[in-house]
């Protein structure tokens, strides 16, 4: 957390001096409740290594989720930001604990960048439309998909990954809404067929009048060409 902090407040310190920013870590920081003044960030996608606290086993991950949450004090020039990394359980013995995850400092830069960023936005009204925030690097190779049974952030409902339909719960059948709409406009009824078929036969006596008047035309011009 040292490595988090020390970056932190010397990229804010060159962003906006003069105000002073602290970060600090909590395990129960819900991304759920955001007090009223405070903005959120969630920083998805990222890579990290994990080491299990019960057995050897370590394993990467590229689908950590840390969340930030930010807080200025104009008036007083001061800024503080909670920050929360999603753990994972061990896959290999089982146990019970969310391990916590372990970042590189390359990563570190550019989650930090990205939460600068963020706060010059929403905090400072800064423009930034030329700025984009920066994925974080995959640093080893990872295979699988996203294991959601031992991922912290599933765990509490708030992974950008978890399933929004269990398997064990029955689901609506997918798209019932566009199908019964098609069904609305393939097979209009009352006053609207009426209309469909007025639209229908009007035409058919333009496109009569319209043969007639070219027939017309062009018996017009025969007779005076003789």
């Amino acid at each position: 957390m040292e490595l988090w902090e020390r970056k932190f407040t010397l990229k804010m310190a060159l962003q906006v001096p003069g105000h002073s920013w602290s970060l600090t870590q909590e395990d129960n920081l819900n991304p759920r409740s955001l007090p009223y003044g405070w903005y959120q960030f969630q920083q998805k996608k990222c890579f990290a290594r994990f080491q299990c606290s019960s057995c050897p086993n370590r394993w990467p991950s590229a689908q950590v989720l840390v969340t930030f949450h930010m807080h200025l004090d104009a008036r007083e020039r001061r800024g503080q930001v909670k920050m929360r990394p999603f753990g994972q359980k061990c896959k290999r013995c089982g146990g019970g604990k969310f391990e916590k995850p372990k970042f590189s400092e390359k990563n570190v830069e550019r989650i930090l960048d990205n939460v600068v960023l963020t706060i010059q936005e929403k905090l400072y009204w800064q423009p930034v439309a030329n700025r984009h925030l920066l994925e974080p690097l995959v640093e080893d190779y990872v295979e699988g998909p996203h294991d959601t049974a031992r991922c912290e952030a599933c765990a509490l409902g708030i992974c950008y990954l978890r399933d929004p339909a269990p398997k064990s719960q029955p689901s609506a059948p997918p798209y019932r809404f566009a199908a019964t709409a098609s069904r609305a406009v393939a097979s209009p009824s009352g006053p609207q067929a009426q209309r469909v078929v007025d639209t229908r036969d009007g035409m058919e006596v333009v496109n009569c009048v319209v043969v007639i008047v070219i027939v017309l035309l062009m018996l017009a011009a025969l007779y005076f060409r003789k």
